[in-house]
């Protein structure tokens, strides 16, 4: 909201001034401006990736309303140029996109990558890569002409949202940290993850070394197990340590669960999460077996994996599995019960032959039916006889041993590593256990990048200009991460709480919870400067804290994190 009443200009600039500081702390406008050429732009391209980055995280409208969204908005706080919303046309947006790309949208996120890990001292000792799919609205024919350098093709492949009737592009991600994306790409729509992760593991230990690190650990899921990745794992110049998921198709998979269950020897690790229970939510535990197996000639390292809440969908299954073996043993129940045996022989050998399903068995015994003539019978006669039919009466009763293993193999999954559990570079199984749990960070980003709060259809013409925005929306989410670990951290190091959802007090705000803190802060503008309508909240300010911002950020387009200035007053002037 944006009112001008005699001199006095009101905004509504919410958590926006926030976005911007940490905008600025990554240096994010100089770095594009330096890559980027910005001849005859009445807004140089990094002012408007500041922009586009502020818009993404707002609420985000779509690309070609940026002017409009800007409109409300006090653009000096924000972006630090005295500029008009005219300025940011979609116009300027596309010539901003065009640039982005030819200046190589790779280079200017690793230039931004580092500085981030420098500045913000992120820990990039283990790698966490995963890829999903994103589907795409409209016909895309443009890759007829080969004078067309396309960084990728936009066309049907596998769809990881179920959506194989419309095009799609791959989005691979390399995370560090709790979710820090250090790298993301646009791939083909028919691009596999095995090659992906193949493309990646052939430059990615050069790439680290960018941030200082020379002994990563790689964590991928599944896709990553092939014979040509577990080669580049272990060349001398590719090699890498990692940490994957053993696909369940892999004989040596159902082997390594099969001597777990059957040794029974597991190493407790307890829970991983410092969250307390709650009755929908109980937290997991794990234990551990550890083992090796020989794939593709290399012996190596397996942890079996025992979870107690382990991938419920597949639990689920087994309940469905147990209950639809329950249900066709009752069919055959049925049938057998109906069945006469002339004789107790025959009954006995139907008996002894009843099948038996996977989980249930017929059990039962043999029951005796005298038939008798017709007609009254006479006084003190016995009633003749006329003959004697056999019959089974059954139970189905499951097998508990069966079941009981099938649980604990379910509640089951496999890691296969090459670290080894002693010398320099050990990793204990539940320092490896632990890495890998954080590939869930990356399933996160991408669930921020799918958001439709956050970005809306792709209709973009061109793949360049495609994976032009990705680079928008990838700084994006590397914004939106570092705030959320930035609060975390500080409450870690202090050992407080601040208010989250539902009034209740927590130990791991998210972004998400900050921006409704930060719903409505108004700011007045006259001659004098700028002022805040009415002092900032407890719960605001204590935000700012554990964020490391400056009150002043509201009040001051130079202002930017608390150990940068000095923080002076941030409220209306008396008068």
């Amino acid at each position: 909201m944006k009112q001008v009443l005699d001199g006095l200009c009101v905004t509504d600039a919410r958590f926006l001034p926030i976005i911007a500081a940490y905008v600025n702390k990554l240096r994010i406008v100089e770095t594009v401006n330096e890559m980027c050429h910005s001849e005859g732009c009445d807004v140089s391209p990094g002012h408007m990736v500041a922009a586009m980055i502020i818009d993404t995280l707002s609420g985000r409208r779509p690309l070609y309303r940026l002017e409009t969204s800007f409109e409300n908005l006090d653009i000096e706080l924000l972006l630090g140029i005295p500029i008009g919303a005219e300025k940011l046309n979609d116009d300027a947006a596309a010539r901003t996109l065009d640039r982005l790309f030819r200046a190589n949208t790779g280079r200017i996120y690793g230039a931004v990558a580092v500085t981030g890990v420098s500045l913000f001292n992120i820990n990039t000792r283990h790698v966490s890569e995963d890829t999903t799919s994103r589907i795409m609205y409209g016909a895309y024919d443009l890759y007829e002409e080969p004078k067309d350098d396309h960084p990728f093709e936009i066309t049907h492949g596998f769809s990881k949202q179920n959506r194989p009737d419309l095009k799609q592009l791959v989005h691979s991600m390399l995370c560090v940290d709790q979710g820090i994306p250090i790298y993301m790409k646009c791939e083909s729509g028919n691009a596999s993850d095995m090659k992906v992760n193949e493309n990646i593991l052939k430059w990615v230990v050069d790439s680290m070394r960018k941030f200082g690190e020379t002994d990563m650990l790689y964590v991928g899921d599944s896709a990553l197990v092939s014979k040509e990745n577990l080669d580049l794992m272990e060349d001398s110049k590719t090699g890498c340590r990692f940490v994957t998921r053993l696909p369940g198709k892999y004989t040596e998979c159902k082997q390594a669960i099969t001597r777990a269950v059957d040794a029974d020897a597991w190493v407790d690790l307890g829970r991983f999460s410092n969250e307390p229970d709650s009755p929908k939510r109980p937290r997991a535990r794990y234990r551990v077996f550890e083992t090796v197996v020989t794939l593709y000639g290399r012996r190596l390292r397996v942890l079996v994996v025992h979870s107690d809440a382990h991938d419920r969908r597949k639990t689920h299954g087994l309940e469905k599995r147990i209950k639809d073996d329950e249900q066709k043993m009752s069919k055959i129940q049925v049938g057998e019960q109906r069945i006469k045996y002339a004789c107790r022989p025959d009954a006995e050998a139907a008996l002894a032959r009843l099948p038996e399903q996977t989980f249930h068995r017929l059990t039962g015994e043999i029951e005796e039916k005298v038939h008798y003539g017709k007609g009254r019978p006479k006084a003190a006669v016995p009633r003749p006889v006329t003959r004697t039919t056999y019959h089974l009466k059954l139970r189905v009763e499951p097998k508990a041993e069966v079941i009981e293993r099938a649980e604990k193999e379910t509640g089951c999954f496999v890691l296969l590593s090459n670290v080894s559990d002693d010398g320099p570079n050990a990793m204990s199984a539940g320092e490896l256990l632990a890495a890998y749990k954080d590939q869930h960070y990356i399933e996160r980003n991408f669930g921020f990048l799918k958001d439709p709060a956050i970005v809306n259809s792709l209709f973009l013409k061109t793949p360049g200009r495609i994976e032009a925005l990705g680079l928008i929306l990838v700084l994006s989410l590397l914004v939106w991460r570092l705030m959320e670990r930035t609060m975390r951290k500080s409450l870690k190091e202090t050992g407080g709480t601040v208010k989250g959802w539902e009034k209740r007090q927590t130990t791991r705000p998210t972004t998400l919870m900050m921006t409704d803190v930060f719903l409505s802060v108004m700011v007045l503008r006259t001659m004098a400067g700028r002022f805040l309508a009415k002092p900032l909240t407890s719960t605001q300010e204590a935000y700012l804290r554990i964020l490391q911002v400056s009150p002043t950020v509201f009040t001051n387009p130079d202002a930017g994190f608390i150990d940068e200035r000095p923080l002076p007053s941030t409220s209306a002037p008396s008068g």
